[in-house]
């Protein structure tokens, strides 16, 4: 085997490329001290550490690979690979739909873009306090001009709202119109002249044709064949504003009005709980409650007790009433 691998190697020609470290041609090596990003470097190098790009006519074969190298700066256009100065125009991972901060002249936080969000700019979108106060009795409202328009400003104002609600009242026009129906219009038809080509190795003279090309009939019955996709559903209205009173430090007052005892209850006690005896009192209420006792069922009883003497005594009169004539009848006999 050595002897077969001995004459293979003297037979054929010397390797082009060896698969070792080579030395890079002329024009491909760099020119100027080499510059290297701040993550190649090694520990035992002695080498000069600068931000920013290197200066023109040292950037042969140099390429931005960090932010530092970029400095304050854009993107190289000599360059010729994709940069991304301050990470602009890279797309992220993950799209999100959160909203933009926005603020407005003053700096401050437009919280309002949350209730904007879908709705076109001329729409009037209740967000702050302010909103809720009328227009005379603001602060900021300046010279309130009540005048009468004139009467280039009345005519402008009835054209915009006349061609506002003819544009609305065409669309609803247009919509309720048939667009499939075929009326019999036809075009003309087309004549071509069409010349047969040789086939299969025939080179006889062919002879022109004259094709006449007719649109066809549509039948008028025919179902659409328009496919209706349903529209995503538009922004809901804005949500209603809630005002919320400032906040306000809660003192002791508050916090012992807002404090509510445990409940005690007489019949079940799973815990355990010894309960003292004035707060399982103060816990059931019935101290609390007014007591009050209706005098009607006295009185009733009053005139139930006065009837019944009443009626005792009648008894009692009727009985020495019919004891006289007996008394009478005796003493005769």
């Amino acid at each position: 085997m050595a002897s077969i691998a001995a004459s293979l190697q003297t037979s054929l020609p010397k390797p082009k490329y060896t698969g070792e470290d080579e030395e890079a041609p002329s024009h491909a090596k760099q020119r100027g001290p080499r510059i290297v990003s701040a993550g190649q470097i090694d520990e035992t190098q002695v080498v000069l550490k600068r931000s920013g790009p290197p200066p023109y006519g040292q950037r042969s074969g140099w390429r931005p690979r960090s932010q530092e190298d970029f400095g304050d700066g854009g993107a190289f256009p000599e360059v010729p690979v994709a940069q991304y100065p301050l990470d602009m125009g890279r797309k992220g991972s993950t799209t999100s739909n959160a909203l933009a901060i926005q603020v407005d002249a003053e700096g401050k936080v437009k919280y309002d873009a949350i209730a904007r969000q879908g709705h076109g700019e001329g729409r009037i979108i209740h967000t702050s306090f302010k909103d809720l106060i009328p227009l005379r009795q603001r602060a900021d409202a300046g010279e309130i001009d009540l005048s009468r328009p004139d009467q280039e400003a009345v005519a402008a104002t009835a054209e915009r709202t006349k061609n506002a609600l003819a544009k609305l009242v065409s669309g609803a026009l247009a919509a309720q119109k048939p667009k499939n129906v075929n009326t019999g219009q036809r075009s003309d038809p087309t004549f071509v002249r069409y010349t047969p080509a040789s086939q299969m190795g025939d080179n006889s003279k062919k002879q022109d044709r004259i094709m006449k090309i007719v649109e066809k009939q549509r039948d008028p019955m025919e179902p659409p064949k328009f496919k209706h996709k349903k529209i995503p559903r538009g922004p809901p209205s804005p949500p209603p504003p809630v005002m919320h009173s400032p906040p306000r430090k809660l003192t002791a007052e508050d916090q012992e009005m807002w404090r509510i005892p445990p409940p005690v209850s007489n019949w079940k006690n799973p815990k355990g709980y010894t309960v003292p005896l004035d707060k399982r009192l103060a816990a059931d209420g019935r101290g609390l409650q007014d007591i009050t006792i209706n005098d009607k069922h006295a009185q009733f009883a009053e005139a139930v007790k006065m009837a019944e003497r009443h009626a005792r005594e009648e008894v009692q009169q009727r009985a020495l009433m019919q004891q006289r004539p007996r008394g009478a009848q005796r003493r005769q006999h």
